[in-house]
């Protein structure tokens, strides 16, 4: 058998010798050219640089020259007192430095000449050079005595400064000499750069050549038998399963196209023994729902109805089996429903804080209740395939828990005329209107006032309760200055907090807009939940209360230092007739219903009231109200 990893392994041995030719050609020509443009630097830049350097340097020596010969100022500065002496070697000390920087760029100028031949021009500057400096000597000879400036002025004019004319002349074509070397120079490197880009574009087509070559060859042994293989396999995922190939190769992919034509077999097989298995299992499935005796929903992805078992259609009094495929639109018309159904309505944190209750009343029937309960199918990828909704019919228990309710509302009401007559007996004995009254019989009527205001408390709660559970108890719906209704509230326990120890802050900005409620509802919330701070936070604490903006309501927060609420204690305290307390508290008159009234009132205004807490680190309570009036 001709093995594939061999074709595979010639094709890229081939490649590998054909870019490591044409690397090689590339390299070879990139080296000439480089050294081409290595040598014109050699040869020319630094002839251009010193013929540049030689002409300033002649410059610098004339006007030293003309400053000692003309100008009376020394050279460097402003008018001194100093010497004749002392101006004439100040400046051919100027002069001598810029005399040595013209040597040393002649020299360096005849270095840089090495493979050309030598230009006569360096001769010549050589000669004028010599001449110009035994001319300098004398004119400064001449300059040492000052009377004979005019003398040396002469002398200068006539024979020192057409020297230098011609010194810098000759400077000027050894400039030229370089640049046009120069020029030759890169004449000859962009032939060099012609010639290699020539050479790399032969070998580089010649390389895409075998390449085209080769890919034809890898083709017909992998590419084509691939194709058939992904075709077949495409078909397979249609359900097409009856699907051979036919590979005749004698290499790897002959062996793989002969496993797969097995595949496909055994595939067939067991589809044909699994496919009564899965309508079995769908049947016990649909069974299963069927006996559910709450109504069960399920939604795909795209809010189509899958399944449904008769409790459902009662509910939503759909007939027949046209609802298979449909959208929950077609079928469902209250939009709070549709919500729900959809998994878009109420996310499960939502469902957990508010125990949300759906109602729904047929023309003529008993309004029914459902608490629901959904759960999201996902595959392995994550991916969300639909949502079970199962409604929970909690009529039952709704009747019960009114009918509690009914119950304690008429228990509290008839115990309110006894309590007062029985208050008011105890205040008459006690004001000793009846008669003197000693010291046992003052105490048992203080214990008799106490169960009075305490028994009194209780029935105010219960019945403030069952108003706002009935719906009966009518809000009112004022403008609140949040920050004054804060205030007022906190009045009457500013005495306990300085009593206890205990700072008391508010944070309430004064730019806070006003909302809509009840004030005396709303004052009774914050002070109940600053009350209960305060019962629970030790001396040297610290209790404050905040308010902040939200998109669309006010969220007021009520903050302590105190012990904090256990994790399983949170999601209870809001029910009633729930109390957190250790074997050290002593709360009398309390049951339990501050925080249960609390929540009914903020729902009864359309917000939210939740609690954050952790032992140890405090608890923080919230509410939210909205800020515009809410929509019946």
């Amino acid at each position: 058998m001709s093995s594939l990893r061999y074709k595979i392994g010639i094709s890229y041995f081939l490649l590998v010798c054909v870019s490591l030719a044409s690397s090689v050609v590339a390299l070879y020509n990139f080296l000439e050219f480089q050294s081409s443009v290595g040598q014109m630097m050699r040869e020319n830049y630094q002839g251009v640089l010193s013929a540049e350097h030689m002409s300033k340097a002649l410059d610098q020596q004339q006007q030293a020259q003309e400053a000692l010969i003309y100008v009376s100022v020394p050279i460097g500065g402003e008018p001194v007192q100093t010497s004749w002496k002392d101006e004439l070697n100040l400046t051919k000390g100027v002069f001598q430095k810029n005399r040595d920087d013209f040597i040393l760029w002649y020299r360096t100028a005849t270095e840089s000449v090495l493979v050309a031949t030598k230009p006569p021009v360096l001769d010549s500057i050589f000669v004028a050079d010599s001449t110009y400096l035994a001319n300098s000597d004398s004119l400064f000879k001449t300059l040492e005595v000052r009377s004979k400036r005019s003398v040396a002025r002469t002398f200068y004019e006539r024979s020192l400064k057409p020297l230098v004319q011609t010194l810098k002349g000759q400077c000027s074509r050894f400039l030229q000499f370089n640049q046009a070397a120069i020029v030759s120079a890169d004449q000859r490197a962009k032939e060099a750069s012609n010639n290699a880009a020539f050479a790399v574009l032969f070998t580089s087509v010649f390389a895409i050549v075998l390449i085209l070559f080769a890919s034809v060859q890898v083709s017909r042994t992998i590419i084509r038998p691939a194709e058939k293989l992904t075709e077949a396999a495409r078909r397979i995922g249609q359900g097409h399963l009856n699907q051979k190939i036919d590979i005749t190769t004698n290499d790897e992919i002959g062996e793989l196209g002969s496993e797969f034509n097995k595949m496909t077999e055994r595939l067939r097989m067991y589809e044909e023994m699994n496919v009564s298995q899965l309508i079995v299992e769908k049947k016990k499935s649909e069974a299963i729902v069927a006996s559910i005796p709450d109504p069960v929903i399920m939604a795909d992805e795209e809010n189509k109805v899958m399944l449904m078992n008769q409790a459902a259609k009662r509910l939503l009094q759909i007939d027949g089996t046209d609802w298979q495929g449909k959208s929950l639109g077609q079928i469902v018309s209250d939009e709070r429903w549709l919500k729900l159904l959809s998994g878009g309505g109420v996310s499960a944190e939502e469902l957990a804080k508010r125990d949300t209750l759906l109602s729904i009343q047929q023309p003529g029937e008993q309004a029914l209740y459902f608490r629901p309960r959904q759960t999201t199918i996902v595959d392995e990828s994550k991916n969300i395939l639909g949502v079970v909704t199962l409604l929970q019919d909690v009529t039952r228990f709704k009747n019960l828990d009114r009918m509690k309710s009914e119950f304690i509302a008429t228990v509290s009401h008839e115990l309110r005329t006894p309590l007062t007559s029985i208050n008011m007996a105890v205040d008459i004995i006690s004001q000793e209107v009846l008669g003197k009254v000693n010291e046992r019989q003052r105490d048992m009527l203080t214990t008799a006032k106490d169960d009075c205001e305490r028994l009194t408390k209780l029935v105010k709660e219960l019945l403030d309760m069952s108003r706002l559970e009935s719906g009966k108890y009518e809000l009112k719906r004022e403008r609140i200055n949040l920050r004054l209704l804060v205030e007022e509230a906190l009045k009457p326990l500013r005495l306990q907090f300085r009593e206890k120890g205990i700072r008391l802050e508010t944070e309430i900005p004064a730019d806070t807009p006003e909302v809509p409620g009840d004030q005396r509802q709303l004052s009774w919330v914050v002070a109940n939940l600053v009350s209960n701070a305060l019962r629970y936070t030790p001396a040297d604490g610290t209790v404050t209360v905040h308010s902040d903006l939200l998109s669309d309501s006010v969220r007021v927060s009520v903050k302590d230092s105190g012990r904090g609420i256990p994790p399983d204690a949170v999601e209870v305290i809001f029910d009633k007739f729930v109390q957190i307390k250790q074997s050290t508290d002593a709360t009398p008159g309390s049951v339990g219903l501050g925080l249960a009234i609390a929540k009914e009132v903020v729902e009864a205004h359309g917000g939210k009231i939740w609690v954050e807490s952790s032992v140890g680190r405090g608890s923080t309570f919230f509410f939210t109200i909205p800020r515009s009036e809410r929509s019946s």
